[in-house]
């Protein structure tokens, strides 16, 4: 007949059953519209951080738990939750704004409603959902290890942007702004560690050991920034209090080449001390083959630079001859370059450290020499006895000597 469907119903269809078939849909609708209503008013609750938001900042977080919410019914709907990819539940722009931890705890509440949502549905339909919901969790997944990998560059841009700045000695006002990003405080403490990254014939030794430095530091109280200068990898590290120099240095030895120099600088103290002890274990790095083992190139681990102050005067480090200036000589001469305690000391050394030469030269007694070698340590900190020692006090003199009859120069 004109007018009725060509299609019959089939003879063992019930027609209560197919009215019956036909309201599940509204009424899970209905139970699902309640459940989003539920996790919105428990928002709060389910995320305390929440309260904290701004008007627009909550709309926005209630805004995407909504759209997770119609995605997955308009897809029951169309019957192509499993046909099509399924986006994270926050989205990217979202997940950048609230941060890892937050995005992830928000992603968890939307899949927990959805599923929630899920059981309020016919089998087939709990079913879908449940692929929908582990889709969902698989791209949230994969957005954030992207924007983690992102975070993580623009991080180590900022680290080697510091420490660039650092080293050449231009840090300004940019530079504080980038260490308070990274976490740093205004006044802080550091050291620097220099050496040829693990791996680094690779040519990706830095960047994999970036990550594993800043957890091994930070698991010990501290933190680090790391960078790169001339093929080095350079960790600036501050200790917070939490242990010494040569405690942070052990921990990331490995981190370098076993076949590398790995120079400790000298613990300073704020913006300008970090550009110095940086520039003061490159320094060392730089005359370590000075002091490598004439038999086997074995070299200590680490090189402290204070140790290698003559080699990296000699190589041309302005910053140790001054100390070697100013802690050494100076403190051995005080007002007068004459005096019993640099003439003892500089005919000692000319004497092929002997005492009795040393003696018969002055016209005093060996045990005199002996007293006045003891003050020499106890003034200067370095023993003319030891032949390392001896090699440090000789250079101070000599800068010491050559600065006195220049006087401008200083």
């Amino acid at each position: 007949m004109i007018g009725k469907s060509k299609r019959s119903r089939p003879p063992d269809e019930d027609p209560a059953e197919a009215q019956q078939a036909r309201q599940v849909p509204a009424a899970s609708g209905a139970a699902m519209e309640q459940i989003l209503l539920k996790t919105l008013d428990h928002l709060d609750e389910a995320l305390p951080w929440t309260r904290s938001l701004p008007a627009d900042g909550r709309r926005t977080l209630e805004g995407a738990v909504r759209t997770a919410l119609d995605d997955l019914r308009s897809r029951l709907d169309s019957q192509g939750a499993e046909d099509s990819e399924v986006p994270s539940p926050v989205p990217a722009e979202l997940s950048r704004s609230l941060g890892p931890h937050r995005a992830m705890e928000l992603t968890q509440v939307i899949l927990d409603m959805l599923e929630e949502a899920g059981r309020t549905m016919g089998a087939e339909e709990e079913r879908s959902t449940l692929v929908y919901t582990r889709h969902a969790a698989t791209a949230a997944a994969a957005l954030y290890a992207d924007l983690a990998e992102a975070r993580n560059g623009r991080k180590a841009t900022t680290e080697s942007r510091i420490i660039r700045h650092l080293i050449e000695q231009t840090a300004d006002t940019r530079t504080v702004d980038d260490l308070a990003r990274l976490g740093w405080p205004t006044e802080f403490d550091c050291f620097a560690v220099v050496g040829e990254a693990q791996g680094n014939d690779e040519g990706q030794g830095m960047e994999n050991a970036r990550q594993p430095i800043h957890t091994t530091v930070a698991r010990q109280g501290g933190r680090a920034l790391v960078g790169e200068n001339e093929g080095l990898m350079v960790v600036l590290i501050d200790p917070n209090r939490s242990g010494t120099p040569a405690d942070f240095c052990a921990s990331i030895l490995r981190f370098f080449a076993d076949e590398s120099a790995v120079c400790l600088g000298p613990f300073h103290h704020g913006i300008s001390g970090a550009g110095a002890s940086i520039r003061a274990a490159l320094s060392t790095h730089a005359a370590a083959p000075a002091v490598a083992d004439p038999i086997t190139a074995a070299l200590p681990r680490p090189l402290h630079a204070d140790d290698l102050l003559p080699e990296r005067a000699l190589n041309g480090d302005g910053d140790a001859a001054d100390q070697l200036y100013q802690e050494v000589y100076l403190s051995l001469t005080g007002q007068d370059p004459d005096g019993p305690l640099p003439t003892t000391l500089l005919t000692f050394l000319r004497s092929g450290n002997s005492l009795e030469v040393t003696a018969k030269k002055l016209g005093i007694h060996p045990n005199t020499v002996r007293y006045r070698l003891r003050r020499c340590v106890e003034v200067t900190g370095w023993d003319a006895m030891d032949p390392r020692e001896s090699f440090v006090l000789q250079a101070a003199l000599i800068i010491g000597r050559i600065r006195r009859s220049h006087p401008g120069a200083d």
